[in-house]
């Protein structure tokens, strides 16, 4: 009986043991997850940031150049075409690829 009443004991005692062990692993995996969500804030952030100084310095440029559309070349295919080029590669340098010209 008493050996029983051992097993019994060492049973419980290694059922514990697994229990604290895995709120161990538990919590390291919470402190990881936590971890993992504040750099990704971080670097989001960061990309915004830039985003946003990169357009603003496009924008003050493209101000500081002082030309206004001309309403004759809206008429011409070919200036159509360049405009609708010169959109895409802005959109593409306002969100950080790079051009395929």
């Amino acid at each position: 009986m008493a050996r029983v009443l051992d097993a019994e004991r060492a049973a419980r005692a290694a059922v514990e043991a697994s229990q604290r062990e895995a709120e161990s692993i538990r919590a390291d995996a919470r402190a990881r997850e936590k971890s993992i969500a504040e750099r990704a804030a971080a670097r989001i952030a960061a990309l915004r940031t830039g985003t946003a100084e990169r357009r603003a310095a496009r924008l003050a440029a493209i101000e500081a150049e002082g030309v206004g559309p001309d309403p004759q070349a809206a008429q011409d295919e070919a200036a159509q075409a360049r405009l609708a080029s010169a959109i895409a590669r802005l959109a593409d340098e306002l969100i950080g690829r790079e051009s395929a010209e």
